[in-house]
This record gives structure tokens, sequence and C-alpha cells, in this order.
């Protein structure tokens, strides 16, 4: 299968750094990008059309949460959501508990931390030391941004966004923007 990482920005370069150069994925597929409703490839060859091959693995490459959106509304029209399209990925100095449960599509980089027994949904994001630690049940398509954290038995709805640096001590629901100690809706 063909590995393909969905964006074009430096946050995809980041990506394609930590999982795909450090865990030696030989069968690299590209870059894709979103232009009007049509996908593109970035090869190293340059760029094409993108064929929807049937053997094709994605990561999501940006942290913008409405990119995010886009790409997982356009390619859950052609590729089923098992974690066969969608692989959980982790840089090689990620840490993930054996006992920690957890969907598909997320991606964890270099020394984010997801601790015993917790819960992991579909397509989050974990950044470069984040953490989520025991017991923590997390929902789908959260960011957790460089060094924030989950503390013990914290649950986090769906559609978050945990700014860098801060520290969720008390659970939140879902569409907030938590940034200098206080959760606003992302609307």
């Amino acid at each position: 299968m063909k590995l393909f990482i969905l964006g074009n920005g430096s946050f995809a370069q980041e990506v394609f750094e930590q999982i795909v150069v450090e865990n030696s994925i030989q069968d690299f597929g590209g870059f894709v990008i979103l232009r009007e409703d049509k996908a593109f490839a970035i090869t190293e060859e340059g760029s094409s059309v993108f064929t929807y091959p049937k053997n094709a693995q994605f990561v999501l490459g940006t942290s913008n949460q409405l990119w995010r959106s886009k790409f997982l509304e356009h390619f859950c029209q052609y590729y089923e959501m098992t974690v066969i399209h969608w692989p959980n990925m982790g840089a090689p100095a990620s840490y993930l508990s054996s006992s920690s449960s957890m969907g598909i599509g997320n991606i964890f980089l270099s020394f984010s931390l997801v601790n015993a027994n917790a819960e992991i949904g579909d397509f989050n994001l974990f950044n470069i030391y984040s953490s989520v630690n025991n017991d923590c049940v997390v929902g789908d398509e959260n960011i957790f941004h460089q060094y924030a954290s989950a503390i013990n038995g914290v649950s986090v709805g769906d559609n978050n966004l945990i700014s860098a640096g801060e520290v969720l001590f008390d659970s939140i629901d879902n569409d907030i923007i938590f940034q200098s100690g206080i959760g606003i809706p992302n609307d």
C-alpha cells in the first residue's frame, strides 16, 4: 500500500520527516492537495491528478481544523473509514501504552505520550511533547498542540483544539478552543 500525506504545507513536511522518514516507510506516494474539489498528487516527478488507487493509505498532514475536515469529507467518499486506509501513525520517539485503545487515523509526533488505559477516538493529532495521561478519554478530531496535556481521568469531546502548553485539569465538551486557561466555543 502506498502512503499519502494529505496536505503540502510546512506541517505536512514535519509529518513527512517524523512519520515517513524516521519510520523508513518505503512506499510513500507523495503529498495530496485539494483544488476546487479535485485532488492532485505532488511527487518527485511533479504534480498530477490524483487517481484514487485502491490500495492507498492516508495521513492528515495539516493542523488546520478546516482543512482536516475538507480532506476527510472528500476522501471518505472514495475510501472506507478503516485502519487499512487510515492507519494510526507514530514517530519512533512517541510512546503509546499497550493498555491504551484507539480508533483510526491518529497521528503521534515525536515525544507525544498516551499513557495507561487511555481511550483515543479517530483522527486526533498529538503534536510534539503533547500527552494524554492514564484513564483519559479523547473523542474524535482533536488537536493537541506542542506540550498540550490532559491529566489523569480527563475526558475530551470532539473537534477541540488544545493550544500549545495548555493543561486540561477538567473535562471539556465538543468544539472548544482551550487557550490561556480558558475554553471558548470554536465557531
